[in-house]
């Protein structure tokens, strides 16, 4: 290889080797920190093995077909700058030399046609390199994020991995419907019931638990401002204990000399007027209270916090059965040859065929 082409190659593949370098060196300190955990050694069976090495292997390829585009268009916007450099400079010459001289001349001519094929090829490549490019950064988060959920103690306490059947075809698609309709179809649904997640996490909470609770809360604080007049019944003293607190505080120094700042925390204990307060005014604050709850509360959109927590229960595991037909629809195409990925942002136990389990006692 020429000098010149060594040079062009190293030039177009700098951006990119600095990023993959990142990378790189954020992996290796995930996986030192992990004390060199292989996550395939977290994979519960050989077919969880492979699916896994199927989709480090397929974001290596697309990373791997990505950059000789880049590199190549990289190339060609640098002779395409060249030739018109070039032209430009011939025109500049043959005016200075002869103000009536014919610019159309054949080198001129031809400086034309080799700048519209490369401008031409450059916009080819530009499209295919942007299609590559979007390729390998689905393909490399969805791997990336696969080990980070293998490797980074994800797992729920107690909870192992186990595998998954395969969802057959015949129960995703409708009849003579296509892959590519029935993500579509799939995709949508997965977008309502993000919106119906969205809606019930939005939803306020039914007035009467939150009185219930604005109750308790001014209760606890009451009994905590109460001030003590033991000592002076048992004792014969002549003060009263009021009640107290303890309070933290950020503390900040600056030192102009060093041009450096000190920070630290300070902690001490302070009348406790709030306590104090609801101690006074229990049922005056108790009854203002509800009247800002009534205020501001939406019974009508309210939903319960038991009820809550069910809806968005079962809403976790429709998304992701969804997305296991989803996956499994994505891996048919695959296998067909065609150029259909996983959505970036899809569940790492549906791409991977897996659940979690509680192991028997």
């Amino acid at each position: 290889m020429s000098i010149k082409n060594c040079l062009l190659r190293i030039n177009a593949s700098k951006t990119w080797v600095s990023d993959t370098a990142r990378r790189h060196v954020n992996d290796h300190i995930e996986s030192k920190s992990c004390v060199q955990i292989d996550p395939a050694d977290l994979l519960p069976d050989e077919g969880a093995r492979q699916r896994f090495d199927a989709i480090v292997d397929r974001a290596a390829d697309a990373r791997s077909t990505w950059l000789p585009l880049d590199e190549e268009m990289r190339a060609t916007r640098g002779e395409l700058h060249r030739v018109e450099t070039r032209r430009k400079r011939l025109i500049l010459a043959r005016t200075a030399g002869d103000p009536s001289a014919d610019k159309e001349d054949a080198q001129i001519r031809d400086l034309d046609v080799q700048a519209a094929g490369l401008a031409e090829k450059l916009r080819c490549l530009i499209g295919r390199e942007a299609t590559a490019a979007a390729r390998m950064r689905r393909c490399g988060s969805l791997a990336s994020r696969c080990r980070a959920f293998l490797v980074r103690g994800s797992l729920p306490s107690g909870m192992r991995l186990a595998s998954v059947s395969q969802i057959a075809l015949s129960e995703i698609l409708n009849r003579d419907e296509p892959i590519s309709e029935a993500l579509k179809r799939l995709r949508l649904r997965l977008g309502e019931l993000e919106a119906e997640e969205h809606r019930i996490r939005s939803a306020p909470f039914p007035s009467e638990a939150k009185k219930r609770d604005a109750a308790a809360l001014i209760a606890r604080l009451a009994e905590r401002g109460a001030p003590s007049i033991t000592a002076m019944i048992d004792d014969n003293a002549s003060e009263i204990k009021w009640p107290v607190t303890l309070q933290e505080h950020h503390l900040m120094a600056a030192v102009l000399d060093a041009g450096t700042r000190v920070v630290g925390r300070a902690s001490g204990q302070v009348p406790d007027v709030i306590g104090l307060i609801c101690w006074v005014l229990r049922d005056t604050l108790t009854e203002k209270v509800n009247e800002l709850i009534d205020t501001n509360s939406d019974d009508a959109a309210a939903v319960p916090a038991d009820e809550r927590e069910k809806q968005l229960a079962q809403i976790e595991a429709d998304k992701l059965m969804i997305e296991r037909k989803e996956a499994a629809l994505v891996q048919a195409a695959q296998d067909a040859g065609e150029a259909i990925e996983h959505r970036t942002d899809i569940s790492v136990l549906a791409a991977l065929r897996l659940e979690l389990v509680t192991p028997a006692l």
